[in-house]
């Protein structure tokens, strides 16, 4: 049996997740058709070469996983990244601070994939390493955690806010920038959150706190001193969404104890909006356990 591969195009897994383009009329489609079809023409595509070899040479690059030359992510390690983010799993049996409900279980985490090999790599790079430019290979992973948690933990037909867990305005001043609230922001530009859910920063670090020390390379004791570190912020807006029956899912970057999540979870739950559950990017052990993360170099 012969198959027409005539008009065949390799499905993108990652297409859902960007931004709509609107069809427009005729003339535009024509248009863009046009300029397609230029675009992959011969000469284009020689000058874009000659284009991608001097920028090599001037600004060289190499991936933040396996260290090739000449790409930011290579397609090899891109590739590897969306497969294994290709399926967002639950991840709090993996943390022992996070807060319990009433039937002494511990509140359920949604993580887009494991914090190892490339999503480990690209979530430091765009972290630690000033590369905003990495949150377009992270917002679709995020957004199928998301689209998964909105599946199971939230009642059907209420309406869910996602809530970023906040950072320090000392890590925030010298990033530069909101890791998990820019994830966000990108995620809702692209009009693939459904109707009813809404973005907010409900939740804020103490003034007094703002400058203490990060939870990166603590132990499980050490943790702990980010109790009552947090507060909830914008009360209007807490007593409008506790009115309407809202669901909260905490949004993060990367589980290690929970003692993060715990923490905005109380603080929201003093304000009279508990957390139903939480979606993070990567899921780890703790720092204590003795177990590393395996590099891709």
């Amino acid at each position: 049996m012969l198959v027409d591969m005539t008009n065949w195009v390799r499905p993108d897994p990652d297409a859902a997740f960007r931004r709509a383009v609107p069809a427009g009329r005729a003339p535009a489609r024509d248009w863009l058709r046009r300029l397609d079809a230029w675009w992959v023409h011969g000469s284009p595509r020689a000058v874009r070469s000659a284009v991608r070899g001097t920028a090599a040479l001037l600004l060289p690059v190499e991936c933040v996983c396996c260290r090739r030359p000449d790409a930011v992510v290579c397609g090899r390690c891109a590739r590897a990244l969306r497969t294994a983010c290709l399926r967002p799993r639950r991840v709090e049996h993996r943390a022992e601070a996070l807060p319990l409900n009433p039937g002494n279980e511990p509140m359920p985490v949604i993580a887009a994939g494991s914090y190892e090999h490339e999503l480990a790599a690209v979530v430091l790079a765009y972290k630690n390493h000033q590369m905003p430019a990495l949150a377009g290979m992270l917002v679709p992973p995020l957004a199928r955690a998301v689209k998964s948690a909105l599946d199971t933990l939230a009642e059907p037909g209420a309406p869910v806010v996602l809530v970023p867990v906040p950072t320090r305005l000392q890590a925030r001043n010298r990033r530069g920038y909101f890791p998990v609230g820019l994830l966000l922001g990108r995620l809702r530009r692209a009009g693939v959150l459904p109707e009813g859910v809404r973005v907010a920063r409900l939740v804020r670090y103490r003034a007094a706190r703002q400058f203490t020390a990060a939870q990166k390379g603590k132990g499980r004791r050490a943790r702990g001193a980010v109790r009552n570190s947090m507060c909830a912020r914008r009360r209007r807006t807490l007593d409008r969404l506790a009115g309407r029956g809202a669901r909260v899912l905490l949004i993060d970057d990367v589980l290690t104890t929970g003692s993060t999540l715990a923490e905005a979870q109380r603080a929201l739950a003093e304000a009279g909006l508990p957390a139903c559950g939480a979606v993070v990017l990567a899921a780890t052990p703790a720092p204590d356990e003795k177990r590393g993360v395996r590099s891709t170099r």
